[in-house]
């Protein structure tokens, strides 16, 4: 490119992880529009999702469906949390649950460490309630991808909502949100594997 042909480029978009989590866009452009446009194809096995919800009532049927859908086998869940945000949109757990996957981990401590590494302390309204947390944290050194799940996270309740809060296979994304019919938003992000599994070893210590 020559120097006249130089152009000034006025912003740079950040980049979105599609509803799979698996593929990441950018552009870069001015206020005449798009001057560049790439995608990154990246394969995550695993995803975290938010799902918002009318009310309380909502949120905790759904929370049996995903219950129901794990225990027969029909979707690959990990772990769940029912959770509320309040008048700030700082999230609070609502139901931690004592119910176990097929490999022998709780729903609530894996929802509660994805809680903790990917969204900002500044969110939450309580603590998670295990030491382990911290053990995570410092096994999750890709401070990129643990930033970009929470951004993608980050919106999916307003003030004052109930929601969802679960990592799955991201296989079984579309039967997760199959089992959360009465969802008025569903956002979802990539997990790679080295964090899923990092989360699963805490949480079997937890449990």
């Amino acid at each position: 490119m020559t120097d006249d042909q130089t152009q000034e480029v006025d912003a740079a978009v950040a980049a979105e992880a599609d509803d799979t989590g698996a593929t990441v866009v950018g552009a870069i452009g001015d206020e005449t529009g798009t001057q560049a446009a790439g995608a990154i194809v990246t394969d995550y096995d695993y995803a975290a999702i938010v799902a918002a919800f009318a009310d309380e009532d909502a949120a905790f049927a759904a929370y049996g469906n995903l219950l129901e859908a794990e225990s027969t086998g029909g979707a690959g869940i990990e772990g769940v949390l029912v959770i509320k945000t309040d008048e700030n949109s700082k999230v609070k757990i609502q139901k931690m649950t004592d119910h176990s996957t097929k490999t022998g981990v709780k729903w609530g401590a894996v929802g509660g460490l994805v809680v903790g590494i990917f969204f900002p302390p500044a969110l939450l309204a309580s603590a998670v309630g295990w030491g382990v947390v911290g053990g995570v944290l410092g096994k999750v050194r890709n401070e990129a991808h643990k930033s970009m799940v929470g951004a993608a996270l980050t919106g999916g309740l307003g003030p004052n909502e109930s929601g969802i809060l679960a990592l799955v296979k991201t296989g079984d994304i579309d039967a997760v949100k199959a089992a959360m019919p009465a969802a008025t938003s569903v956002r979802s992000a990539g997990v790679d594997d080295a964090t899923a599994k990092d989360i699963a070893t805490a949480a079997k210590q937890a449990s």
